[in-house]
């Protein structure tokens, strides 16, 4: 197991919620979060990470994700040791191999240690968007509480959808949504899924044909819906990618490519999949919301046959001592594509805590209790204690 601050962990997190030495942070108007990031690679058993952004700096808190490709969806936390241009030292070495060549695409990005954490009701806070290397992952820790009353969003923030389109005058097949797998986005038709993200939609006809299949939905934590089919081979959904708690986990798919329904229509649109959430805090209460959804694929389009497929939903996991959720306020559920039983897949949520947890969200909350995860009291006799766990 991957150093994630859980108890089965092979090595622990020793540094709790953090120092507090990025103070208090208030989101106070519309915000999309700064964030310092790189593309990285790395071996298991080494303190080097090779990563290039000058902001880099000793004594931050790192996460280290497998986005796409070769053991796509794990992740682990990590302290900066020191940073000299592109490599990152490690204080501990790193448990698991990263990445970030050819299809595979792996990243590290900065967790701030903030005091105190708000998001103030009426305003939303918005995680950076994946752009192929970097981006989909908001999140931060916090030596005190994390306080969400306004709107934490990571709404088409994850695996972009396919852009292109083709009428039905076959045969031809559209492009695959970007997903976990490494089949190269933009570029790689046809109708298997790539990884968890949906297979491009197809058709056989000639002229004035009707032989076709739609764009398929990208998967999270459940699959993706495959695409409809009119006599042509289907496009299939994207896959699960989900480990025990979030263990392993990684950005909703995106939608497939698209047909039309004949040679003047231009298509009707997927979606992209949506993002990840990770908050380490003593405290956690949400009274506002958390939006990980998807977003429906184009409802209006030609006929069902010929739609578009939608994203797979984004991901939460939430750490902490207490964890309250509230009721309904958090959802990680797929968009629809066209029809009334085609989706996107849903995402999870997950919630470990060491006092209490309380909240219904949808889907339901994956919650654990883990004694591991409470601030370390007392000096040296509270650490033995806590390694022990």
């Amino acid at each position: 197991m991957s150093r994630q601050w859980r108890s089965d962990d092979t090595e622990k997190w020793t540094y709790g919620f953090g120092n507090g030495s990025d103070g208090d942070l208030t989101i106070s108007s519309n915000t999309t979060e700064t964030v310092i990031d790189s593309s990285c690679s790395g071996t298991a058993g080494s303190t080097s990470l090779s990563a290039t952004n000058a902001s880099f700096a000793v004594g931050q808190f790192i996460i280290i994700h497998q986005t796409r490709g070769t053991g796509v969806g794990q992740w682990e936390l990590a302290k900066i040791a020191a940073y000299t241009a592109g490599t990152i030292t490690t204080d501990k070495n790193l448990q698991l191999t990263y990445t970030d060549s050819g299809a595979s695409q792996a990243q590290v990005r900065v967790l701030k240690q903030h005091n105190n954490v708000t998001i103030n009701s009426g305003v939303t806070y918005t995680a950076k968007a994946w752009d192929g290397n970097v981006g989909g992952l908001i999140g931060w820790f916090a030596k005190g509480k994390t306080t969400v009353n306004g709107t934490i969003t990571t709404l088409g923030r994850g695996f972009r959808a396919s852009t292109e389109y083709k009428n039905q005058n076959g045969p031809v097949e559209t492009d695959k949504g970007e997903g976990s797998g490494t089949d190269t986005f933009g570029t790689t038709e046809g109708r298997t899924a790539n990884g968890n993200g949906g297979g491009g939609g197809g058709s056989a006809g000639s002229d004035g044909g009707i032989y076709g299949s739609g764009g398929a939905s990208g998967g999270s934590k459940t699959a993706g819906s495959d695409g409809y089919n009119d006599g042509y081979s289907t496009a299939l959904g994207g896959s699960a990618v989900w480990g025990s708690y979030g263990s392993t986990v990684t950005l909703g798919g995106g939608a497939g490519g698209r047909v039309s329904a004949d040679a003047g229509d231009a298509g009707s649109e997927g979606t992209n999949g949506s993002g990840l959430l990770f908050v380490f805090a003593k405290n956690i209460i949400v009274t506002g919301s958390i939006t990980l959804n998807s977003t429906n694929g184009d409802l209006t389009g030609d006929s069902s046959t010929y739609s578009a497929g939608a994203g797979g939903a984004g991901s939460a996991m939430f750490w902490g001592e207490t964890i309250a959720l509230g009721t309904s306020l958090i959802t990680a559920n797929g968009g629809q594509a066209k029809g009334s039983s085609k989706f996107g897949g849903n995402g999870g949520i997950v919630a470990r805590y060491s006092t209490s947890f309380t909240g219904t969200t949808s889907p339901t909350t994956d919650s654990v209790q883990d004694l591991s995860l409470r601030k370390l009291r007392g000096g040296a006799a509270a650490l033995v204690g806590f390694l022990a766990t």
